[in-house]
């Protein structure tokens, strides 16, 4: 069995001028402990995938399962509980708490993950942090931050849960060369030695190359998935 089933995905956007089908007609199978990048030109439709893979958006047809169990179609409270406990999300523009600490932006899902006890939140945090090079920062307001800091700081909040998928926007945007590949280690770690499942979005080849397979997108449509 697939850890991630999508049966003929679609969805659109209705303007008063114009209907954009962002989605159509998606079928994609992931198995546990893989790493999917999905690339492909802006408005292509990658993004809106990620977002309903993660429940954050709901299909117009089709169907999503996780372990076989059908989830697109939950109501709003067991589908935030099922969000937070099996997936890590590494959104492009970071949702920073610009005014709290590093500390206290990583500690967010651990605060709403009731399965985990408050006194591993601090442990949990440090090694997150620690694993990103981010642990003499954990003091600092999120606002003093730079781009790069801000986007490990996202990373090290989406993994300190230990869900078992990660869903990544740009996770390497706004990284120079070494802390791209830094980041890379730690989320292809993830899934060969912690059996996690990465689906990524990028534009960075280099990026997708790291990953078990790629997949291509234009126009709503997935055209290829190809071993990297």
């Amino acid at each position: 069995m697939s850890k991630i089933h999508l049966d003929g995905l679609s969805k659109s956007y209705v303007t008063a001028d114009y209907t954009v089908h962002a989605l159509r007609d998606a079928f994609l199978d992931i198995e546990e402990g893989q790493s999917i990048a999905i690339i492909g030109p802006s408005g292509s439709g990658k993004s809106t995938l990620i977002n309903i893979l993660g429940l954050v958006f709901k299909p117009d047809s089709g169907s999503v399962l996780i372990d076989g169990k059908r989830v697109d179609g939950m109501k709003d409270s067991p589908c935030c509980k099922f969000r937070n406990a099996n997936f890590g999300y590494i959104v492009q523009d970071f949702a920073l708490l610009d005014s709290d600490s590093v500390y206290s932006n990583i500690r967010i899902p651990l605060i709403y993950n009731k399965s985990i006890p408050r006194k591993e939140h601090r442990t949990r945090i440090k090694a997150a942090a620690e694993s990103l090079g981010i642990s003499d920062k954990l003091r600092r307001k999120a606002s003093s931050l730079s781009g790069g800091e801000r986007q490990r700081v996202a990373i090290a909040r989406a993994i300190v849960c230990d869900q078992p998928i990660i869903l990544a926007d740009e996770p390497t945007g706004s990284l120079d060369a070494e802390n791209r590949d830094k980041v890379m280690d730690i989320l292809i770690g993830l899934c060969k030695e912690g059996g996690r499942t990465l689906v990524l979005v990028t534009h960075d080849m280099t990026v997708a190359k790291r990953c078990d397979r790629i997949i291509r997108m234009n126009d709503g449509y997935i055209l290829s998935d190809d071993a990297a």
